[in-house]
C-alpha cells in the first residue's frame, strides 16, 4: 500500500533538497571551492538580482557563521575573484559584497541549465496548477523559515551521561 499523498510530498521535498545539496557540492568541485564558499556566492548573487547589495553581516545571518568564519569565506571568494567589495552610500564603514562578471558567468553556465529544466517542467503545467504549486512552495518556505527562527531558541537537549 502507498504512503499517503502527504508523506510522499514531503518525502519528494526531502529529494529535492538532498540533490540541490549535491548540485552545489559538484559545482563547489568543478570551482576548486569549499561548498560554503558556493553558498555564499549564491546569496551574493542572489541579493545583486534583487537589487539589494549583500553585507558581510547579511551572510554571517543567512549562513549562520561567526564574522570570522563569513570574513575568511569572502576573502577565498574576493582571491579568486569572484567577489568584490565595496564602500558606498553615506556609511563608508559598511561593506556591501558584489558577485564579479566572471562569478555570474560561471554560475548562470552552470546553474542556468537547471533553471531551463525547471522552465521545461513548468510548462507542463497550467495557470492554475502553477498558482497551487506556488502557494505550496511559498507556504513550506515560510514553515521553515518559522522552525528555522523557533529552533534557533531551543535549549538544545543534553545528552544522557554515557551516551556517545
Amino acid at each position: 500500500m502507498e504512503p499517503p499523498i502527504e508523506s510522499q510530498v514531503l518525502e519528494l521535498l526531502h529529494q529535492q533538497g538532498v540533490e540541490g545539496e549535491r548540485i552545489s557540492q559538484a559545482f563547489a568541485a568543478r570551482h576548486g571551492m569549499h561548498p560554503t564558499d558556493v553558498r555564499a556566492l549564491i546569496l551574493i548573487i542572489d541579493a545583486e538580482q534583487r537589487g539589494t547589495p549583500a553585507t558581510p553581516r547579511a551572510l554571517r545571518q543567512d549562513l549562520v557563521l561567526t564574522s570570522g568564519a563569513v570574513t575568511a569565506i569572502v576573502d577565498r571568494l574576493e582571491a579568486r575573484r569572484h567577489v568584490r567589495r565595496s564602500r558606498e552610500g553615506s556609511d563608508r564603514r559598511q561593506v556591501q559584497l558584489h558577485p564579479t562578471e566572471s562569478a555570474r558567468a560561471i554560475a548562470g553556465e552552470y546553474f542556468g541549465a537547471l533553471a531551463g529544466r525547471g522552465r521545461e517542467v513548468l510548462s507542463e503545467f497550467d495557470a492554475a496548477e502553477l498558482a497551487v504549486v506556488h502557494r505550496f512552495l511559498h507556504r513550506m518556505q515560510q514553515a521553515m523559515r518559522d522552525f528555522a527562527a523557533g529552533s534557533a531558541t531551543e535549549p538544545v537537549p543534553e545528552e544522557p551521561a554515557g551516551s556517545v
